[in-house]
């Protein structure tokens, strides 16, 4: 491993310990070389449930340079840097300025050229990497547990990839019905977790700090010392040459259900039916925020248009007998992206429903489609199309859900499996 306080290390050693009973079952011994002292390595253990048996400390990264693992880009400080120069910089950083003058710019120079590598330079894959952790890979399994929480100051995320607070303020992640695959922020979260391990204890973490540069890599070999296989990490969060699925090198001798999957969460590429999901579902939530617009400008189309009471009864009676009448109704507009998607949602579950289209889009209604939709929006509370009706009850739009909050919409349903119950012939609850 490079320094134990590394984002790489903790994460590296969750999937090596979560593999440990596979790895003894197969008589394959278990050998982590850290850079850090006891104190960091007590520390380390205790937050990866790394046991002592598995773990050696290297102090100063010595085997590492026998090793001639990678450091970087191998940048130094130029000559016409000065010194105060360099402490500026270093203020700035965990650990701020060395006591000793001398150590100032080797000091410097380390984080110069960690921070290069964060930056990609010098580091091949690790912008990829950085990348992935925020959108996501249906490649990989999920990441976070249902009950993880992660707490950074005033930020708290969890239970599960949901909900997160920021401050005062509440809100759910737009993705959080999704199963199956590494979610969107769900790796960054992970790895968030991770720094505030390491920044709230940098002090007990790192004991040098001229070695925060030097990479690690991966050794396997036979009992009579053999290499089977090698792998030298060349920049940060690339310390498995398959980052989506970190130990498959070890498929051929711990077998792939675990070697593919070693913290057995959810693994299913995020499953067959796909639709209901994509960049048209932060979209659809964010539509809420307008809703307040869209209720007054629902009612006020229809009454311009000289909708009268007996208009609005008529437009009720017909969705009440429509509703009745078949098991799925949807309520849709011919050119709107979210009701397309919506029939999609149905179609890939082969559900049989009946599609009333209200109009091409809100702006091209006459008075009778304005008035139905003014009368959806009085039953349901809801302002925008698509609604979606199941078994008589309003279960919200493609992403919204209904008024009381009972129901998710249809894709959420879609993804918690009651959707295809309910084409299989099961009533919605």
């Amino acid at each position: 491993l490079p320094q134990l306080g590394e984002f790489d290390s903790s994460e590296y050693v969750e999937f090596l310990t979560a593999a440990q009973p596979s790895l003894e079952e197969n008589d394959i011994d278990l050998r982590i070389i850290g850079i850090g002292d006891t104190t960091a390595a007590s520390n380390f253990m205790k937050f990866t449930n790394l046991s002592p048996e598995n773990l050696y400390i290297d102090p100063n990264g010595e085997l590492h340079k026998e090793l001639e693992l990678a450091c970087g880009p191998e940048f130094s400080v130029p000559d016409g840097v000065s010194n105060d120069v360099c402490k500026f910089f270093l203020r700035q950083l965990p650990g701020g300025v060395p006591e000793e003058e001398e150590m100032v710019r080797p000091v410097a120079t380390a984080w110069l050229n960690y921070m290069a590598m964060c930056a990609g330079i010098g580091a091949p894959g690790t912008l990829r990497e950085i990348l992935r952790g925020y959108f996501g890979d249906k490649k990989a399994p999920e990441r976070f547990r249902d009950d993880d929480v992660v707490k950074a100051g005033f930020i708290t995320i969890g239970p599960g990839v949901g909900p997160t607070s920021i401050g005062p303020l509440k809100y759910n992640q737009w993705f959080s019905d999704e199963k199956g695959y590494q979610r969107p922020v769900e790796l960054a979260t992970i790895r968030l977790k991770n720094m505030v391990e390491v920044l709230t204890k940098w002090d007990e973490y790192v004991s040098n700090t001229l070695a925060i540069s030097r990479r690690g890599a991966t050794y396997l070999f036979d009992e009579d010392g053999n290499e089977l296989y090698s792998y030298k990490s060349r920049g940060v969060l690339t310390y498995s040459e398959t980052m989506p699925r970190p130990l498959t090198f070890l498929s051929p001798y711990i077998g792939e259900s675990v070697a593919l999957n070693p913290l057995g969460l959810a693994d299913n590429g995020g499953g067959e039916l796909t639709r209901g999901r994509g960049v048209l579902k932060p979209a659809g939530k964010a539509m809420k925020l307008l809703s307040i617009l869209f209720q007054l400008e629902n009612k006020l189309q229809a009454k311009v248009l000289g909708a009268e009471e007996s208009d609005y009864t008529a437009a009720r009676k017909e969705i009440e007998d429509t509703i009745n009448q078949n098991k799925i109704v949807i309520y849709t507009y011919g050119l709107s992206p979210f009701s397309t998607e919506t029939t999609a949602v149905l179609d890939e579950v082969a559900a049989d429903y009946k599609n009333v289209e209200v109009g091409l889009e809100w702006f091209l209604l006459d008075k009778e489609k304005s008035v139905l939709r003014a009368e959806l929006l009085e039953m349901t509370g809801q302002s925008s199309l698509p609604h979606v009706f199941i078994d008589g009850k309003h279960v919200g739009g493609l992403f919204t859900g209904s008024s009381d909050g009972k129901y998710p919409g249809l894709a959420g349903l879609k993804e918690s499996g009651v959707l295809q119950g309910v084409v299989d012939g099961d009533s919605l609850e």
